[in-house]
C-alpha cells in the first residue's frame, strides 16, 4: 500500500471513529454545546487531551498555510475548515493525502530546494 493510500484511509477512520462517539454522547446527553465543553475538560486527563490537541490543530494550520503556499495546494482553508469541523484526526491525514500527491509530481530537486 502507497503512503498516499495510508493518509487516505487514516482521513476516513479520523472522521468515522470520532464521530461514532460523538453520535453516542450526543444521544446520550443531547446536542448541547456547553455541556459538550463541560464533558471535554471534566478532569485534569480530559483537559490535558483537549489542550494537546488544540495546540496541535493551531501548529497543523500554521503547517497547512505555509506547507500548501509552499506546494501551491489550493483551497487550504478547506483543510482548517475539516479541523475545526471534524477534528484534526481528519484534516492532518487529508493534508498530508494531497501533499504526498504533490510531492510525487514534483522532482526531488524542486521539493528539497
Amino acid at each position: 500500500m502507497k503512503l498516499k493510500h495510508i493518509y487516505l484511509l487514516a482521513a476516513v477512520l479520523g472522521t468515522v471513529l470520532p464521530y461514532y462517539h460523538l453520535i453516542q454522547f450526543i444521544a446520550e446527553k443531547g446536542g448541547s454545546f456547553p455541556v459538550f465543553i463541560d464533558h471535554l475538560f471534566t478532569n485534569s486527563a480530559a483537559t490535558m487531551g483537549a489542550i494537546d490537541l488544540i495546540i496541535s490543530g493551531l501548529v497543523f494550520c500554521v503547517f497547512v498555510y505555509f506547507e500548501g503556499r509552499r506546494l501551491a495546494i489550493s483551497n487550504r482553508w478547506l483543510y482548517m475548515l475539516i479541523y475545526l469541523v471534524i477534528g484534526l484526526s481528519a484534516a492532518l491525514p487529508l493534508f498530508l493525502y494531497v501533499r504526498q500527491g504533490k510531492l510525487s509530481g514534483h522532482p526531488v530537486s524542486e521539493v528539497a530546494g
